[in-house]
């Protein structure tokens, strides 16, 4: 292997990392060359190399579940139990106050208890969190969650001496959500039972809504919307074409006939996704990230779902997950495109979708060629997993140590499938004369190999009220909420923040090449992304992908570099080509020149950064070591007003020194040019100051919400000109302006109304929603 800075190595050496396993084995490897996947995996295999690796990686995952145990050990049954009824006896404190309860703070609480409980032994401290859970969701009006609370009760042992209480609960929310069948379950089972005067005369007026349901017909079907989702993504596909080129250039896709802008392309439903950073972000079979949350007892919580129905539809994928799940494997750093690899061939559409096709097959060398490029699997098979199959990989390029690293990391995850599940024994019963552990390795290794260039990281907006964790599920925030889906006047500020929150696998979108011009945006609804034509495509245009930030944001030497290292291609796209270089960027990174005997408007040069934005820290450099010369006369530019602001912002609290701050900020428009980048940031940074100022009880007096409007609406048209309406950018920078209007502080335009409604189209489904009740709630009518 390649040599390794000697520091680099003794501290991978002392710790139980990845890294650490992983160089360790590489010592040992001996890979000449690369051919492809299977013969390189067919070298791993080999006797007695298969067995060393086999061996450390076997002591690798005990050392994790060891430190795992240790550390969950902390706290004994006892005291974990403890802690959850305590929990419970507050949420309980606050539902019964006197007054109007605040039912979310004592659901919250409750959903704590929940968490506090989980693997302890019994289960009676769970199943009372989920019923006092159940009962607080019903009274705020979230009936399917408290449904499928009341289910986790009775499941978990709720006593059977109250066992009326949670059917009659299930009945009432089945009542609310019209589900005719369920209804009628639930009152049979109370028939049966001895109730008293309150919930007899429940159980008679649930029986009166019954009748109505069923006369008017009412009963939904979760069915056949799900069948209409997907034919709307197929529907979308008859507009773009897939054509091969012949040439280095590969597949590309092409409109097959007019597609106008702002209309929607194609829609594709990822064939299998990761969380990023915080497994509790996501519902970890649809990708939603608003939901209440239903933890796997088994993994202690570590994989939550937003129904008890994605969590049966994921349990086909989680029995293999679970126990790595349990002892922290995925959350590992470096494991991620080896869990995303993994996940396409677990996920519905994986490799389970085309065994019976390789039951025929008789040797590995027939089923790895059947699933290659022109192999009959691969090319005609009409599973979804041959886009999977058929995604570029730039595998080959890469170094014989970068590929030793990707090939072991695939044997690990083969290693902890044939120790931990019966995965092995599943694809066994299909054709046991294939080596599986051998195949599977072999397909993880290629998927690593395509998504290591072609995964997508989803980005969505992701709301962080004011002192409540990032890890808490913002559903259950009572600051904000006033009912489902109904915010609280003046809160959509909390929506202001996006993040990534998936690595996903999109093989219909990765046959677009790139363009540093973005041609469309990406709209993410959990694991369904729509794509949104930016300009006019006609008959016979390439559709591409940009897979960095494109030409405004990013200058075109550090764009093409970074296309170099990480996708192998030398960008020739029409910016690129472009005769004068970074024109479009250098628009945003105008200054003029603070030498009174110069004044010129210059564009910097800092040849220590890759990016103009000097204000920002990178590794490279932190902003307090930057300089920046005139490019005209050479002098260095003192930046006062940057450094006046640096001092001021730890005063923000005082009415003062927020005058002098948007001062400084109004003031910049002599110094800094146009739409500016730094200017941008200063009022992004400023209005989150103001913004902040409520929360530690520092009310804002009219003057406050004049200059937080006028920042916020120069941060909008900044952003709406170097990205575009259709953003998620866009959306969180235009979010202020609706608060304002909300309180009665700015009154929004008609095309202002129309920009900002029409920009919603980019978010997703459950957020949309969110966002058109505000508006229809607070500003529609003003």
């Amino acid at each position: 292997m390649e040599p390794i800075k000697e520091n680099l190595i003794q501290s991978a050496l002392e710790q139980p990392s990845l890294f650490s396993l992983l160089y360790k084995q590489g010592l040992c490897t001996r890979l000449e060359k690369y051919e492809n996947e299977f013969e390189t995996m067919r070298h791993i295999f080999e006797l007695p190399l298969q067995q060393f690796l086999e061996c450390t990686s076997l002591e690798w995952f005990s050392s994790l579940q060891k430190n795992e145990d240790t550390e969950f050990a902390i706290k004994g049954d006892a005291e974990r139990i403890r802690e959850s009824n305590e929990l419970r006896k507050q949420g309980n404190q606050i539902f019964t106050a006197t007054g109007e309860p605040n039912i979310l703070a004592a659901c919250r609480l409750y959903n704590d208890a929940i968490f506090a409980a989980l693997d302890c032994k019994g289960g009676e401290e769970v199943a009372l969190g989920f019923a006092n859970r159940a009962m607080a969701l019903q009274t705020f009006g979230y009936y399917r969650q408290a449904y499928d609370d009341c289910v986790c009760a009775l499941q978990m042992g709720y006593p059977l001496e109250m066992r009326h209480k949670i059917i009659t609960r299930q009945a009432y929310c089945a009542d609310k959500h019209k589900d005719v069948e369920a209804l009628k379950r639930h009152l049979s089972e109370l028939e049966g039972l001895t109730l008293n005067e309150s919930f007899q005369k429940q159980f008679e007026e649930l029986k009166e809504s019954l009748k109505q349901l069923i006369g008017h017909g009412d009963d939904e079907c979760s069915t056949s919307q799900k069948k209409s989702k997907e034919d709307d993504i197929l529907k979308t596909r008859g507009s773009q074409e897939i054509v091969d080129t012949g040439s280095d250039l590969g597949r590309i896709m092409k409109a097959k006939y007019f597609i106008p802008k702002n209309e929607i392309i194609f829609r594709e439903r990822a064939a299998a996704f990761v969380p990023l950073v915080d497994a509790h972000r996501i519902c970890h079979q649809c990708a939603i990230t608003g939901f209440i949350p239903y933890p796997c007892f088994n993994c202690r919580g570590r994989v939550v779902y937003c129904s008890l129905k994605c969590q049966a539809e994921h349990e086909e994928i989680h029995q293999y997950e679970c126990v790595g799940y349990r002892f922290q494997l995925f959350a590992q750093a470096g494991i991620k495109n080896a869990h995303l690899a993994l996940r396409t061939i677990l996920d519905r559409g994986g490799l389970f979708s085309i065994v019976d096709e390789l039951k025929t097959k008789t040797t590995d060398e027939e089923i790895w060629q059947s699933l290659t490029n022109g192999g009959d699997i691969c090319e005609n098979s009409s599973s979804v997993y041959t886009e999977s199959l058929r995604m570029i990989s730039h595998i080959g390029t890469r170094t014989i140590m970068e590929i030793t690293l990707f090939a072991l990391a695939s044997h690990l995850m083969v290693v902890y499938l044939e120790h931990y599940t019966k995965f092995f024994d599943k694809l066994k019963e299909y054709n046991s004369k294939c080596n599986w552990k051998l195949m599977v390795g072999t397909l993880i290794l290629r998927h690593l190999g395509q998504l290591n260039s072609n995964a997508h990281t989803l980005t969505t907006l992701i709301p962080k009220p004011q002192y409540l964790a990032t890890t808490d599920f913002y559903l259950l925030n009572e600051q904000i909420w006033s009912k489902p889906d109904h915010l609280k006047r003046g809160y959509l500020h909390t929506f202001r923040n996006y993040d990534n929150v998936t690595s996903v696998n999109l093989p219909y979108l990765s046959v677009c090449n790139h363009s540093c011009v973005q041609s469309f945006e990406t709209k993410v609804s959990g694991r369904c992304v729509t794509i949104f034509a930016l300009r006019d495509f006609k008959p016979g245009d390439e559709i591409t992908n940009n897979y960095i930030p494109d030409y405004r944001q990013v200058m075109r030497a550090a764009r093409r570099q970074r296309l170099k290292s990480t996708y192998n291609f030398d960008c020739e796209c029409e910016n690129c080509l472009e005769p004068i270089e970074d024109a479009d960027f250098n628009q945003y990174h105008r200054y003029r020149c603070d030498n009174k005997d110069c004044g010129e408007i210059f564009t910097p040069i800092i040849p220590q950064k890759r990016s103009l934005n000097w204000w920002q820290d990178t590794d490279e450099s932190p902003s307090t070591d930057i300089t920046i010369y005139c490019t005209k006369c050479g002098c260095k530019q003192r930046l006062d007003w940057y450094h006046e602001i640096d001092l001021l912002m730890f005063k923000v609290r005082q009415s003062e020194t927020r005058r002098r701050l948007y001062q400084i900020f109004k003031s910049m428009e002599n110094v800094v040019m146009g739409l500016n980048g730094v200017r941008s940031y200063v009022a992004f940074t400023l209005c989150s100051e103001w913004i902040k100022l409520p929360y530690d009880g520092i009310q804002l007096n009219d003057q406050d919400y004049t200059e937080l409007i006028d920042m916020t609406k120069y941060l909008v048209e900044f952003v709406k000109n170097q990205s575009s309406i259709i953003s998620i950018e866009y959306v969180a920078a235009m979010i202020t302006l609706w608060d304002m209007a909300a309180i009665g502080k700015y009154k929004c335009s008609t095309s202002e109304s129309e920009e900002m409604l029409f920009a919603l189209s980019i978010l997703p489904d459950d957020t949309e929603k969110i966002f058109r009740n505000y508006y229809k709630d607070y500003i529609e009518d003003i």
